[in-house]
């Protein structure tokens, strides 16, 4: 016998789940209503990178993103925890190595990486085959895929997310939001 999921269990904002209601649940899931329905400050939020492309298993434009803006959000919401998922090793190996870079040119983001270190949730970078039941207040996703020259087409091979034991869907950009 199988039961189906009736509420959402983790997400506080109702926009975290409204995707995966519709299109896996059937619009079928008992959502409550979030009081940060309308917020600019939670919820989902797309940020393209425009320059953006996917060679030999990496966007370092994008990887560049991620990094400044979770080295951006740990600066100014120091006490939030971080976790960062990008859709492959090679891609979270860059965005530990764009975010060192960025520890090694700028003093106040390698102190902020030492404190948080120590805190009850610290940062995590993990490709989505190792990310798995993990919470943070924020969570920036690096799609990693994308055209292969500026202004180029997106090719349809996405790794793991098109295998058949991971949903079927496709963002492009990264979810999180830096200003």
């Amino acid at each position: 016998k199988t039961r189906r999921l009736r509420w959402p269990y983790r997400s506080k904002n109702e926009s975290l789940i409204a995707f995966s209601n519709k299109h896996f649940y059937d619009s079928d899931l008992v959502l409550f209503p979030s009081p940060f329905k309308a917020s600019d400050e939670f919820g989902v939020k797309l940020h393209k990178v425009p320059r953006g492309r996917f060679n030999n298993r990496r966007n370092i434009e994008e990887a560049q993103d991620v990094a400044r803006c979770a080295a951006k959000h740990l600066l100014d919401n120091p006490n939030e925890s971080i976790g960062i998922v990008a859709m492959n090793a090679e891609q979270r190996d860059e965005i530990e190595r764009q975010l060192d870079q960025l520890s090694k040119d700028q003093p106040a983001i390698a102190e902020a990486l030492e404190i948080n270190k120590e805190s009850a949730d610290p940062i995590f970078i993990k490709n989505l085959e190792n990310v798995q039941g993990d919470e943070r207040d924020v969570i920036y996703i690096s799609m990693t895929y994308g055209p292969e020259q500026i202004g180029g087409k997106t090719m349809q091979r996405f790794g793991p997310i098109n295998s058949e034991k991971n949903a079927y869907i496709f963002f492009n950009g990264i979810l999180g939001h830096c200003v």
